[in-house]
């Protein structure tokens, strides 16, 4: 059975963990993210020869999706930000990695920090409901409400000892010094990217067993590093998810070690392409004078105007890049105008997207258009089959989950500000449905194979499959 369905469904099938358990006396959650994964890592791990028996376990004990539709862009900030919040960029207001910054004040700095999400998160649903939070390196996580220990993803000058007194500094008072007597120092330099998901790993195990949180979460980013140098499905993209697999393991035995009955959860925040070819849509609009900027995502890149109000111009940078979609040796897809980036939940400040063919990177500098190294990109729109993400899901669910197929059938579907959609033949279940927050109702539906429908914000989509 083939079943894709929306990001912010697999963000709600942990959103409503807790609630579906709160009559058992609530089991503790684990969710992981390894940046980049594939679900076909996993789904062909044979073809690959991948080592990866946690997650093949995972695969053969509980339930998954052959493939989950990310946000517009597919990248990492946005994605997992949807991935705590069950709505869109355009809800939750993290539209990209970096902060779109035109005049270069913000020296490339990310959208690090929770202040901006404009919506609740997981973190904050799970302290309400009585949980302890912990949290390792996901991103937008500086400053988050609701996680009692922290060590949030940032950086500023990685290759410099002084960073890592940032991190002491933003992280839980205290928590990192007490880690690093035993593990040794944190590692936030990308660039050291096995080292960094040792690293991550290790302080998140100490975390689990010295503080025994009920929900942890925890964003492994090597895979992605090597993705990104080498592509995916290449010798070293290989290797480092067979070390994630192993760091997964450790995580999973802490959690057992210290609660009885934990749910493990596996996320990706969106697949990986191969590219050999660059596009250079800064220096093109930059040439053509137009009053508009770029906004570049790896796959694709934003436009804004200088001027939203500015109609003339609006119609002149639409003319200027649909010419540029026209030459085939560009590499464009397609041209997203507002009504459809709008569709998709986009970042509301666009009024056209760039979408690139899938062999093709969207960059600032260099030629307008060239041939490159084989490498790897992501951030495309999240039409592309390459660009599916992973959930892989286990453990204990009132005596079923790990027998995902008998028992009760389990539709995640998320409010996302519009109606859940329609109801008929489907058995609602009060002791399974809950309201976790304001903004995100209607968390579970519990139907009968026979009720199967399309979730809401998914034409002709489906919910996940019977667990």
């Amino acid at each position: 059975m083939t079943t894709r369905f929306p990001l912010f469904f697999a963000s709600l099938a942990a959103l409503c963990i807790p609630a579906v358990y709160a009559a058992d006396g609530g089991h503790p959650v684990l969710l992981v993210s390894i940046d980049g994964m594939r679900p076909d890592y996993v789904l062909k791990a044979d073809q690959y020869g991948l080592k990866i028996p946690r997650l093949r376990t995972i695969l053969a004990s509980g339930a998954h999706a052959t493939g989950v539709r990310g946000v517009l862009p597919t990248v990492t900030y946005p994605s997992h930000t949807t991935l705590l919040t069950g709505v869109w960029p355009s809800k939750h207001g993290i539209y990209s990695n970096v902060a779109f910054d035109p005049q270069n004040l913000n020296a490339q700095g990310w959208l690090w920090y929770s202040e901006d999400i404009r919506v609740p998160t997981l973190w904050e649903a799970a302290a309400k409901a009585g949980y302890g939070v912990g949290s390792v390196s996901w991103p937008v996580s500086v400053g988050a409400k609701g996680v009692s220990y922290l060590i949030p993803e940032y950086w500023r000058a990685p290759k410099s000892s002084e960073d890592i007194k940032l991190i002491r500094a933003l992280s839980t008072p205290g928590l990192v010094a007490e880690i690093e007597k035993t593990a040794g120092a944190y590692i936030d330099d990308l660039d050291q990217a096995e080292a960094g998901d040792r690293q991550r790993t290790q302080y998140a195990v100490a975390i689990i067993r010295m503080k025994k949180p009920r929900l942890m979460t925890v964003h492994l980013a090597a895979l992605d590093h090597l993705e990104h140098a080498d592509g995916p499905f290449s010798p070293s993209a290989l290797r480092t998810l067979e070390q994630a697999d192993a760091e997964l393991g450790e995580l999973e035995d802490a959690m057992s070690a210290v609660s009885a009955s934990p749910i493990l959860c596996v996320v990706s925040d969106h697949g990986f392409a191969r590219t050999d070819h660059s596009f250079n849509l800064v220096g093109a609009l930059t040439e053509s004078g137009l009053p508009a900027s770029a906004h570049l995502d790896g796959g694709s890149a934003s436009i804004v105007m200088n001027d939203p109000r500015d109609e003339a111009g609006r119609r002149k940078v639409s003319e200027f890049l649909q010419r540029l979609a026209d030459e085939p040796a560009n590499g464009i897809e397609r041209i997203l105008n507002s009504e459809e980036i709008s569709r998709m939940g986009g970042w509301t400040r666009a009024s056209f997207w760039v979408d690139m063919k899938t062999n093709y990177s969207v960059v600032g500098t260099g030629p307008v258009n060239t041939a490159r190294k084989a490498a790897g990109t992501h951030g495309f729109a999240p039409t592309h089959s390459d660009l599916l993400a992973a959930f892989f899901i286990c453990g204990p669910r009132r005596g079923a989950l790990a027998k995902p197929r008998r028992n009760r059938y389990a539709q995640y579907c998320a409010d996302a500000g519009q109606d859940a959609g329609d109801q008929t033949a489907v058995r609602r279940s009060a002791g399974a449905q809950t309201r976790l927050t304001t903004r995100l109702t209607r968390i579970i539906c519990l139907a009968k194979p026979s009720a199967r429908r399309s979730c809401p914000g998914e034409a002709g989509g489906s919910c996940l499959r019977p667990l």
